[in-house]
């Protein structure tokens, strides 16, 4: 989850070597933020077995815990879940090394589960356990300073969120929420070189790797776990048709198309940008009953822009999941959409052919 400059910064790094021609625009920002690997220099190999130890001292303590939670039952559950989180952020604090930080983690995450199940049942209701795991991981997020619990906690948070959107509004606002979620997450990665080097540096990347697997999450269980999705809903509530949340989706996506095409010098207006977008609006109208299609391009374009491996990953296994619900959901016969598939790859191929023949591929510097 490493930032990785962006094109632009890419561009005018070529344009301050004298590569390129010179763009005094481009040339504005130029300043990237650095992140040292504290555990360079240690075998990869000794990292995970001093982390599997960690793991395992852990369950030592979880035995114990138990033990004493199955006799203070609830109310011991919500105190030691807090003991053990505030012990685990502290623990993560005085030291850096691995076999510390995975015990602080899995030492955490147990604490997390014991405080949000003692709340839930104390409290008998579904709301009050999600309303606190929206409270405590809000808090880990900015508090804790591990990514990987910064990733859960922003996971967690969002999918907490909807949750209880859905269990106390209607069900229009909550899918509002969740285009919320979408312009959060690619105005995060759109700017993730600015924002790394303010006060919140460490928690930018997390989060937005968190928000987006929430949004996959949730599009997952619209698509293919549609009935299970509307049982969540209160009885009565309704929901955007597929056809307008894709159309939200798709504006989403065309913003970031728009920003990415200007930071890296390329005219809007011109025929790459045109092509670019008319791309995407075909692509968004002709699979308007599948949101996932979209997001998934959407995050494909950020994993470009950001040269992020596992944007990049997500993206095409997700447009995968979602290419076969999409297929799937075709009201047509097996001949036809299997006309359809190859009418489909002939116009991907033909616009491939279109991109290279139209703009040319930079030679390689060498």
């Amino acid at each position: 989850m490493a930032l990785k400059p962006s094109l632009r910064d890419v561009i005018s790094q070529l344009q301050a070597e004298g590569v390129l021609a010179p763009d005094a625009q481009a040339l504005a920002d130029t300043a990237l933020a650095s992140r040292q690997d504290l555990t360079t220099g240690t075998p990869w190999f000794v990292r995970m077995l001093t982390g599997f130890g960690a793991w395992v001292a852990s369950l030592f303590i979880l035995a114990f815990i138990s033990a004493m939670v199955a006799v203070a039952e609830e109310l011991g559950a919500i105190i030691l879940g807090l003991l053990l989180t505030g012990g685990a952020l502290a623990l993560r604090r005085m030291g850096k090394n691995v076999f510390l930080s995975q015990l602080a983690l899995s030492t955490g995450l147990a604490g997390q589960i014991l405080f949000i199940g003692g709340v839930g049942t104390f409290a008998d209701s579904v709301k009050a356990g999600t309303a606190a795991t929206l409270g405590l991981e809000l808090v880990l997020l900015f508090l804790y300073p591990d990514a990987i619990q910064r990733f859960l906690s922003s996971l967690s948070a969002s999918l907490a969120l909807m949750l209880l959107l859905r269990l106390t509004v209607s069900g229009v606002l909550v899918d509002v929420a969740l285009l919320g979620l979408t312009v959060l997450a690619h105005l995060l990665f759109l700017h993730q070189g600015r924002l790394q080097t303010g006060p919140q540096s460490s928690v930018v990347t997390p989060a937005a790797f968190g928000i987006v697997t929430a949004l996959f999450s949730v599009l997952l269980l619209r698509t293919w776990f549609h009935g299970f999705y509307k049982e969540i809903f209160r009885e009565g509530a309704a929901e955007l048709p597929a056809g307008v949340l894709t159309l939200g989706l798709a504006v989403v996506t065309l913003y970031s198309a728009w920003r990415v095409l200007e930071e890296t010098g390329v005219e809007t207006g011109g025929t790459a940008g045109v092509t670019a977008f008319a791309t995407l609006a075909l692509l968004s109208v002709l699979t308007f009953r599948t949101p996932g299609i979209i997001a998934a391009a959407g995050v494909l374009l950020l994993g470009f822009h950001r040269r992020s491996e596992v944007l990049l990953g997500m993206a095409v296994v997700f447009t995968l999941i979602f290419g076969l619900s999409y297929y799937y959901d075709l009201q047509l016969t097996l001949l036809a959409k299997s006309l359809a598939l190859l009418g489909s790859g002939l116009v991907l191929l033909g616009l491939r052919l279109f991109v290279l023949r139209r703009f040319p591929a930079a030679e390689e510097v060498r």
